[in-house]
C-alpha cells in the first residue's frame, strides 16, 4: 500500500478539533509590508534565474557540440572484450548489457542472497512502511470589522501508510494510542559493488542513473527468522505484514516489500579513464560531459536527446523565472489591496477586485516585458557573434534606407511633379467633352498648342450637341498677333468653325 492510502480499519480516524486566530488591521499591514521584501527579492532573483540560464543553456550546447565532433566509436561491448588503451582519457560511446559482476547483494536480516536468488541482480531494496496517525488541517478566512481577519482551522486525524515516522507528540490534539517511535524492521539499499558495462567498470555518476526498479513479488522469505513479541507476520503478494491483531491494521503494523534492478542493456558517451573505468568527460570549458541511456542508442541519438533535454530545461527553467517575478509584483503592490479592506460596505470588494484582478493584471503587464528583455539581453551575451552579425545588418538596413528607400519614398509622384513645374496647368476636365461635334483633327499644326478649358454646362435654350466653352487663355508666342494663328503645317487640318452666339428673344430654342 502507498503512502497516503487510507485504510479504516482499527478505527478510521476523527477530527473536529478547532483553532480560531484572529488577525487585525495593522497586523494584516504588517504581513503586507513584510511580503514587500520577500517580493523584491522574487522579483530582482528572477532576473539572475533568467539570466543565468540562458548562460547555461549556451554552456551546454556548446559541450554537447564538443563531443559530438571528438567522440570515438566503441560501440557494442561484450564481458570477453578487452580494452583499447589508445582510447584512453579519450571521450567514447559505448554499448552493451550491465551486470553487477562478481559482488554478492546479501539481506542479513531476511538472511536473503539476492544475487543468487535474482539471477545477478544490480540492486536491491527493501522498503518499509508504517500504519501510522497522520494529522491533517484545512483553514477558512473570515472578514472582521475594521479590516481584520478571523482564520478559523479545523484538525483532522487519519490513519495512513508511511515509510517515515510520524511524531504524534506534536499534534494538536493527543491521539491514542500514539505513533510508534522506531522500526520493527528498517528499510535497506544494496548494490553491487562491481557493476559494469562489458570490460569497463562505470563511475558512480553512471550508476546512480541505473534505477528501473521492478518489484520482487518471489523473494525467499523465511518468517521463522523474524519474531516480534506481540506481532504476527504473513507473506503474500510480495509483501511481508507484521500485525499486532489479526483481520485489520492497527496503529504500530509494518509492511515490507522487495524491489530489484536486473541487469539490461545501456548506452553511455563518457571519458575511458586508463583503469578501465568509465567516467564523466571534462570539456575546454571545465565541466562535466556524460551521456546516458537505457537500451541501446547510437551516440547520434544520445546527443539529439541530450540537446532535447537541455531546450525543455531552458524552457522550465524560463517559465520558473517568469512566474517568480509575477509573485514578486503580485507580492511587492499586495499593500495597496490590503489598505482598501479598511473601507466599510466596499472595502471587501475592493480588496478582492484589486488584489485578485488588478493587481495580477499588472504583474503580468511588467513581468512579460521585463522577461522577454532579460532573456533577449542574456541571449546576445552569451552569443558574441550573433551581436556583432546583427549590428552589422541593422547597419546596412540603415544604410540602404538612408541611400536608396530614403529619395524613392521622398520624391513625389510624376503627377504631382508636372504640376509643380507649370503651376498654370489645370486638372483635366471630367464629364463634358470640348469637342463634342466639332471636326476630328487627325494631327496638331506645329507651334500650336492645346491647352485645357473650363467647360459650363449646356444651358436652357442652347442647340443639341452645342456647348459654350470658356477658353483658357493660350500663351502666344512674342510678335504673334491673337488673330493670326500659325501656319497648319499638316495640309488637311482646318481650324474648328465658330458658332454664332445665340439669340434668346423669348426663351425659346433658336437654332444655330
Amino acid at each position: 500500500m502507498s503512502d497516503g492510502d487510507f485504510d479504516d480499519g482499527g478505527g478510521g480516524g476523527f477530527g473536529g478539533y478547532t483553532e480560531t486566530t484572529n488577525q487585525s488591521y495593522f497586523d494584516r499591514m504588517q504581513n503586507a509590508c513584510a511580503g514587500v521584501c520577500i517580493g523584491f527579492l522574487l522579483f530582482f532573483g528572477s532576473w539572475g534565474v533568467l539570466f543565468w540560464n540562458e548562460g547555461r543553456a549556451v554552456r551546454r550546447q556548446e559541450d554537447l557540440d564538443e563531443g559530438r565532433g571528438i567522440v570515438k566509436q566503441v560501440g557494442l561491448t561484450s564481458i570477453n572484450a578487452t580494452i583499447d588503451k589508445s582510447l584512453d582519457n579519450q571521450l567514447v560511446y559505448v554499448s552493451g548489457l550491465v551486470d553487477g559482476g562478481d559482488a554478492v547483494i546479501y539481506d542479513d536480516l531476511f538472511k536473503i542472497n539476492v544475487t543468487n536468488a535474482t539471477n545477478a541482480a544490480i540492486k536491491y531494496e527493501r522498503n518499509v512502511q508504517v500504519y501510522q496517525w497522520e494529522e491533517r488541517s484545512s483553514t477558512r478566512t473570515e472578514k472582521t470589522s475594521g479590516g481584520g481577519t478571523r482564520k478559523i482551522t479545523t484538525y483532522s486525524y487519519e490513519k495512513v501508510w508511511k515509510s517515515n515516522l510520524v511524531s504524534s507528540s506534536s499534534f494538536k490534539e493527543a491521539v491514542t494510542p500514539p505513533n510508534p517511535t522506531s522500526y520493527l524492521v528498517t528499510s535497506a539499499f544494496l548494490a553491487s559493488d562491481d557493476i559494469g558495462l562489458g570490460p569497463f567498470g562505470l563511475a558512480g555518476d553512471i550508476t546512480s542513473q541505473i534505477s528501473w526498479e521492478t518489484p520482487w513479488y518471489d523473494a525467499p522469505v523465511d518468517l521463522s527468522l523474524l519474531n516480534f513479541t506481540g506481532y504476527t507476520s504473513s507473506f503474500s503478494g510480495g509483501q511481508v505484514r507484521f500485525r499486532k491483531a489479526s483481520g485489520f491494521d492497527s496503529i504500530g503494523d509494518h509492511i515490507v516489500d522487495f524491489t530489484i534492478v536486473l541487469p539490461d542493456d545501456i548506452s553511455v558517451v563518457a571519458r575511458q579513464g586508463t583503469n578501465g573505468q568509465l567516467e564523466p568527460y571534462i570539456t575546454e570549458g571545465d565541466r562535466e560531459l556524460l551521456l546516458f541511456s537505457r537500451g541501446i542508442r547510437t551516440s547520434d541519438e544520445l546527443f539529439d536527446q541530450a540537446e532535447e533535454d537541455n531546450n525543455t530545461l531552458t524552457w522550465i527553467l524560463r517559465l520558473a523565472g517568469f512566474i517568480a517575478m509575477v509573485v514578486g509584483v503580485c507580492l511587492i503592490l499586495q499593500p495597496i489591496a490590503t489598505a482598501f479592506d479598511v473601507l466599510p460596505f466596499c472595502g471587501d470588494a475592493l480588496e478582492g477586485c484589486i488584489g485578485g484582478c488588478i493587481i495580477p493584471c499588472i504583474a503580468l503587464v511588467i513581468s512579460i516585458p521585463f522577461t522577454l528583455l532579460i532573456i533577449s539581453i542574456a541571449w546576445i551575451f552569451y552569443r558574441p557573434y550573433f551581436a556583432i552579425g546583427s549590428i552589422v545588418m541593422i547597419g546596412l538596413l540603415g544604410l540602404f534606407y538612408v541611400k536608396y528607400l530614403k529619395p524613392k519614398l521622398s520624391k513625389p509622384p510624376p503627377q504631382q511633379q508636372q504640376q509643380q513645374h507649370n503651376p498654370e496647368t489645370k486638372p483635366p476636365n471630367q464629364g463634358y467633352n470640348e469637342n463634342y461635334g466639332q471636326p476630328e483633327a487627325t494631327a496638331e499644326p506645329m507651334g500650336y498648342e492645346q491647352h485645357n478649358k473650363v467647360a459650363e454646362p449646356v444651358g436652357y435654350g442652347q442647340p443639341v450637341g452645342y456647348q459654350q466653352q470658356n477658353k483658357v487663355e493660350e500663351q502666344v508666342p512674342f510678335g504673334q498677333a491673337l488673330d493670326n494663328p500659325p501656319p497648319a503645317t499638316n495640309p488637311g487640318f482646318s481650324p474648328p468653325p465658330a458658332y454664332p452666339a445665340p439669340t434668346n428673344t423669348g426663351g425659346g430654342y433658336v437654332p444655330p
